[in-house]
């Protein structure tokens, strides 16, 4: 595509930063073993939609404002770590299994919407986005709006490959510890208890 340079780098770059270990890797992985393989699979699809939203944010020049907006950096960061303290305690204090039968399909159903609002929240991604992405654009144009779409969301695509196939044998696990007891009890308390250092994670990190 016109516009664009280094892409081969730009590529593995991706890749490089994609595998890398970190908030969406734990979350997919938290809720594959969890809730099983298609709550991996959702919150995989719902990380890749919040990576989507930082590229419309990138293109139309919104992202930088954020980014230089002191009181609109730390709004996102402090509603995204809340977010993440939410749905742990929820974890922790539900009465219910994670993984029992039947219940299954329903807990999954607000798992990407999860996905996605904790990705959008992450104040991180919008800089990363704001420092990588431009690294690959002609400093030339004017408006390159296109090129950012194109990058941002080959980088998704990318994204859900590897986090699809995180979440899918992240599950797989699930499926022997919904035969133990003391495993269920177990997971439910690990997944909260990640959650919840995620979110403090993101609200007392130094920028």
């Amino acid at each position: 595509m016109e516009g664009l340079v280094n892409l081969p780098f730009f590529f593995i770059t991706s890749i490089i930063i994609i595998i890398a270990p970190g908030p969406d890797f734990i979350y997919v992985t938290t809720r594959g073993v969890a809730q099983g393989k298609r709550a991996g699979i959702l919150s995989a699809l719902g990380t890749s939609v919040g990576l989507l939203t930082h590229t419309l944010l990138a293109a139309f020049g919104l992202s930088a404002i954020i980014q230089t907006s002191r009181i609109a950096y730390l709004t996102l960061k402090y509603i995204g770590a809340g977010y993440l303290l939410y749905l742990g305690a929820r974890t922790l204090i539900s009465k219910k299994q994670l993984l029992s039968g039947r219940e299954t399909d329903r807990q999954t159903r607000g798992v990407f919407r999860q996905g996605v609002l904790t990705n959008v929240f992450n104040p991180k991604a919008i800089v990363t986005f704001m420092a990588f992405l431009p690294q690959f654009v002609d400093a030339h144009l004017s408006h390159p709006i296109v090129q950012f779409l194109f990058l941002g969301s080959t980088f998704a695509l990318l994204a859900v490959v590897w986090f699809g196939f995180v979440g899918y044998f992240a599950g797989l696990v699930s499926t022997w510890i919904k035969q133990n007891q003391f495993f269920q009890n177990g997971i439910k308390y690990v997944s909260g208890s990640i959650l919840m250092l995620l979110g403090l994670r993101l609200a007392l990190k130094e920028e």
